[in-house]
């Protein structure tokens, strides 16, 4: 079963009536409350044809920064509650006459792998009348460029999807923030212009193309980008360095260990965590140790739960390669 053949009612939860939920709505817009109760979560999950009819107009006139929020929460939850599925609503808002709502709407579509979605991502990145969110239909798509890869969706959907990011990467034309999401779309692909726009944006003097350039370097699996990335990590420049990070974790580099080790003991929380990820995608020998000796140290939860991810991971890898070790010997 699927997450969207998955219902509220199978995981045990209530479904709140929708008058319940409108009236919750209402109420909350109106003390401008920061966190939404689990009326609105829940309610908002697996809604009807019929249902969004009736809470269209009302949700038309709750403030955008409202919704904005409330979206951003339904983000949130379905990351973590697998059972609860917003997709009709998200389709909903991405007509929103807010630029706010429909970005966080395209979002919150990012387990939707429908040929019909990505037809609707194509057409707000084409032609939306906001940057952002284009760049955010552009971000959108690339997991139908990585499913097209798979086998997963038709090739000529496949090929359709790859086209649209091409063009936008290389009209400079384009403004860089949607340049740059549409690179980190092609990245998912094996098309042969790829790895010479990777490095043209990397070349190019402009700092948020080359944070995505290495971003895009590690979507591709290809370890040509070796030398660059374990360059920048010695960056000086934390968003160069993070993005260095999960290159370095996604092309699986194991001579970046011992320099993603040191990051670790760092100030800048974002690395950290994405250092204890690579290391555990990694994995082999050193990874091993060093996020065995976290551990046993750590105290902060957050930083203690990507430990023990990272470790597992790391384990398997480990396991793994003594397998392939013992088979190899035979």
């Amino acid at each position: 079963m699927t997450k969207s053949e998955i219902t509220l009612e199978d995981s045990g939860l209530r479904k709140p009536k929708l008058t319940e939920v409108i009236k919750a709505l209402q109420s909350e817009a109106r003390s401008d409350a920061s966190t939404h109760s689990s009326t609105v979560v829940y309610g908002l999950s697996d809604l009807s044809e019929f249902e969004l009819n009736r809470l269209a107009p009302v949700w038309a006139g709750l403030p955008a920064t409202y919704k904005h929020r409330i979206l951003k929460q339904l983000l949130e939850t379905s990351e973590a509650v697998f059972e609860l599925d917003f997709g009709a609503f998200a389709h909903m808002n991405l007509t929103d006459k807010s630029s706010l709502v429909r970005s966080a709407a395209i979002e919150l579509l990012w387990s939707d792998e429908s040929l019909a979605t990505m037809r609707q991502l194509m057409d707000l990145a084409r032609a939306d009348s906001s940057h952002d969110v284009r760049a955010q239909a552009f971000s959108g798509l690339g997991r139908f460029v990585l499913l097209g890869e798979y086998g997963d969706i038709p090739p000529k959907d496949a090929r359709e999807a790859q086209e649209l990011a091409l063009i936008a990467v290389k009209d400079h034309n384009v403004p860089i923030e949607i340049r740059c999401r549409a690179l980190e779309a092609i990245a998912n692909s094996s098309h042969p212009e790829a790895a010479a726009l990777i490095r043209e944006a990397y070349d190019d003097g402009a700092h948020s193309l080359k944070v995505s350039a290495i971003y895009a370097m590690g979507r591709t699996c290809d370890k040509i980008w070796r030398d660059t990335v374990l360059e920048e990590l010695e960056s000086g420049d934390n968003q160069i360095v993070y993005e260095s990070v999960q290159a370095c974790g996604a092309l699986q580099l194991e001579e970046s260990v011992q320099l993603i080790g040191g990051l670790i003991a760092g100030d800048d929380r974002e690395i950290q965590l994405m250092a204890i990820w690579a290391l555990g995608e990694i994995g082999g020998r050193r990874a091993f140790e060093i996020l065995c000796d976290l551990e046993e140290t750590v105290e902060d939860r957050e930083i203690q739960e990507a430990v023990e991810e990272a470790v597992d991971a790391a384990s398997f890898s480990l396991s793994m390669s003594s397998l392939d070790f013992e088979f190899d010997k035979i």
